[in-house]
């Protein structure tokens, strides 16, 4: 009989040492080969993370390529998909949220600089670390999804996306509908959800292409396709009872002048007197056909004692006034006894002839490194880092402009047409018209103005009325309550921007209810990522081991 011994069995079996050492370089093949293929996934999805960035941030600096935000999450998604740990999906959200924010606000660097009085240098370097932050929004949604999966009918990457629109705080509070005013019909179910609903649509349309081409599965486009032609029929719907609406209401008749004052000559007190004679020209030829003219945001740089109920000689910014005028200007109030301890606003102004005052509002939302500096009252010395910034203090509460036998105004200054909030508390008070008085000249001929235009005409559609954004540089227009801009003024030029403006009581579910939509989109994902938490460990491919 034929005996083995233990050493020439252990020799042979294929776990020993020799058998290793003769598969050796077959595995090292073969891990070179996977290494290798993961290397070149990992680029692949770089790739396409920063694809997706450049489709975003083209929609916002070139309107008319909206067309491109419908597949602008795909390659993202696909990327997310792709990758094998929650670190490589947190880089690949860093570059999407960097190529995408990066160029899209490049004007940012010049308005630190201007508004903040800081050097080009310093402003860069702020505007870094603002990119790095507003890319967070796009890493927390690719550690989220690397979490969840993409969910049933690929619902899973619209649910997060919007719930992170909805909460993130960014300083420019973008959405994806945002790009998309071109096309008013899609708008219209912003009186129900904001532009969250147009929003997750977009993604959801985007996440199902994604799908579409790594998986063949059809059935997640289909249904989002579905979804959004009820949305376009809503839309036609609602565009065709606003506009008669529009049409019955009664009108005010409004000019809203832009004199194109420039930074430099605004802020001068040599030239403080010139630019209201500025003003006062343009205004001159069309206020006998004006009920209402508008100047733009501290247009008159006198300050103005905050409870007068009469301008003197002096702070009357029109001494001919034969309408009605409201103006930016700027306001104070006596802390005590000492003058110079006094309260600063940043305010609008209600006056009629011979210096009447009817009203004032306060700005709420103030400019951080502009109007004031945040920890500044606790920290003095900050200030001698950035000498242009104030030291305003923030409005408070609901005010309206009644012009006597005439409209209702609810007025906003600069940046609070962009906040849905404060427009949803001056319609549901009264307004029938709403009003921004603003200076965009702080970002310099760039696709700013425009863009900030685009965020804030969605006001309009929320609560159907008209708004009003009466600027010193441009963009001044008139957005009739569809979100179509009706009348516009160019950047950087004096003109003036005037017509009849509906007087309108539409009620929306928005203007009620506020954000139902955007809460519960943000339920609805706080409940997917639950779920992914108590299951523990992460899909290992998203795009290959989810049901559609």
């Amino acid at each position: 009989m034929k005996t083995v011994s233990a050493g020439n069995r252990n020799a042979s079996a294929p776990g020993s040492d020799s058998s290793l050492r003769a598969h050796a370089p077959a595995l090292r093949s073969q891990a070179h080969t996977l290494f290798r293929a993961e290397a070149g996934t990992l680029r692949r999805a770089y790739v396409a993370a920063g694809l997706s960035g450049v489709l975003i941030a083209a929609c916002f600096l070139r309107f008319g390529l909206f067309p491109l935000a419908w597949i602008a999450f795909a390659p993202v998604i696909w990327a997310i998909g792709q990758v094998q740990t929650g670190r490589d999906a947190a880089r690949i959200g860093l570059v999407a949220g960097l190529v995408t924010n990066v160029p899209a606000f490049y004007w940012l660097v010049y308005t630190i600089h201007v508004f903040g009085g800081f050097g080009y240098a310093l402003a860069a370097v702020f505007y870094l670390g603002l990119s790095v932050y507003a890319a967070q929004q796009f890493v927390l949604f690719a550690l989220a999804l690397r979490r969840t999966g993409f969910g049933p009918l690929a619902l899973a990457p619209p649910v997060l996306w919007v719930a992170l629109e909805f909460l993130f705080p960014n300083l420019f509070p973008w959405r994806m509908a945002n790009c998309q005013w071109h096309v008013p019909v899609l708008m219209q179910i912003g009186d129900l959800t904001g532009p969250f609903g147009l929003s997750f649509i977009m993604v959801w349309v985007a996440a199902a292409t994604a799908t579409l081409i790594s998986r063949g599965s059809l059935r997640p486009l289909l249904v989002a396709v579905a979804v959004l032609l009820g949305v376009i029929a809503y839309g036609a719907v609602r565009l065709s009872a606003v506009d008669a609406a529009q049409r019955a209401a009664p009108a005010v008749r409004v000019a809203l002048v832009q004199g194109n004052v420039s930074i430099k000559e605004k802020g001068d007190i040599k030239y403080f007197d010139v630019n209201i004679e500025k003003y006062q020209q343009l205004s001159e030829d069309v206020q006998h056909m004006a009920e209402v003219i508008v100047w733009p945001e501290t247009v008159a740089q006198r300050w103005v004692e905050a409870d007068t109920v009469r301008l003197q000689p002096k702070d009357n910014p029109f001494d001919d006034l034969q309408t009605h005028l409201i103006f930016g200007g700027l306001a104070f109030r006596l802390r005590g006894s000492d003058p110079r301890d006094a309260e600063e606003f940043n305010s609008a102004f209600l006056v009629a002839p011979e210096g009447a005052v009817l009203g004032r509002y306060d700005k709420h939302i103030l400019m951080p490194f502009g109007e004031y500096i945040p920890l500044g009252s606790w920290v003095p010395w900050i200030y001698s880092l950035s000498p242009e910034s104030g030291h305003f203090t923030a409005g408070t509460g609901v005010s309206l402009f009644r012009i006597p036998d005439g409209a209702t105004i609810g007025p906003l200054i600069c940046y609070e047409d962009l906040l849905a909030g404060m427009s949803r508390q001056a319609t549901a008070a009264g307004a029938e018209v709403l009003l921004n008085i603003l200076n965009d000249a702080w970002y310099g001929d760039t696709a700013a103005p425009y863009q900030h235009q685009a965020l804030a005409l969605w006001r309009a559609i929320e609560n159907r009325r008209y708004l009003l954004r009466g600027s010193n540089s441009g963009v001044t227009s008139i957005i009739d309550a569809a979100g179509r801009v009706v009348a516009e003024g160019g950047l950087f030029r004096p003109e003036v921007v005037s017509g009849a403006v509906p007087r309108l009581h539409i009620e929306t579910f928005y203007t009620h209810y506020g954000d139902v939509f955007g809460w519960s989109v943000v339920l609805a994902a706080g409940l997917l990522v639950w779920r992914a938490l108590r299951r523990g460990e992460p899909y290992p491919s998203l795009l290959s081991n989810q049901r559609a």
